[in-house]
């Protein structure tokens, strides 16, 4: 039987690509906030939630470390994935056209030096395939996602830089959580 997992954002968010990567025969089901991800599967809506818990540079993801912390929810594993951050424009568009960058708040704080570098204007994102959308959708070329090449993909977008992330070893450890409560020993 398929299990239906949750994740926030849209396809091409970092939490879809790992859980393709950790579930890969499973289905995926797309929510707008790390909550309401959490929710379907206190729910019984889905039967795993892949979250972001804490970025090597930019630090913890509060919401979902609070989410974590109701206890409602067990934690059947956590899994570190290396995070690559490039610059996305649309079709047509060249670096010396972007003005301003969309993404999630943790993707535009590794990159922070990189945007204050170039003297890009900061829109912030619910997600940063969310965002790759966002620019897919507005045809402006003087707009720009911070995201995956995944998402680049995904989207049709061109790659205006990759790797602009402050640093090489940027990881991010994602929690995979679950109904499943642990036996405890007597």
């Amino acid at each position: 039987m398929l299990n239906r997992i949750a994740y926030c954002g849209v396809e091409g968010a970092f939490a879809h690509i790992v859980a393709k990567k950790l579930f890969p025969d499973d289905i995926y089901v797309s929510f707008a906030s790390f909550k309401e991800a959490y929710d379907a599967v206190v729910s019984g809506e889905c039967e795993r939630a892949v979250l972001p818990v804490e970025n090597s540079y930019a630090g913890k993801v509060k919401d979902v470390v609070n989410l974590l912390d109701t206890g409602k929810l067990s934690v059947e594993g956590t899994y570190s994935f290396p995070i690559v951050q490039n610059l996305l424009g649309i079709r047509g568009s060249r670096l010396s056209d972007i003005k301003t960058v969309i993404s999630h708040p943790k993707a535009l704080e590794q990159c922070d030096n990189y945007i204050k570098r170039r003297g890009y204007r900061v829109t912030e994102s619910s997600n940063t395939a969310v965002a790759a959308k966002e620019v897919l959708d507005k045809q402006d070329m003087s707009f720009a996602a911070i995201a995956s090449l995944e998402t680049a993909a995904r989207y049709g977008l061109k790659v205006l830089e990759e790797k602009i992330n402050e640093r090489d070893d940027n990881t991010t450890t994602f929690a995979v959580v679950s109904n499943i409560k642990e036996e405890k020993e007597n």
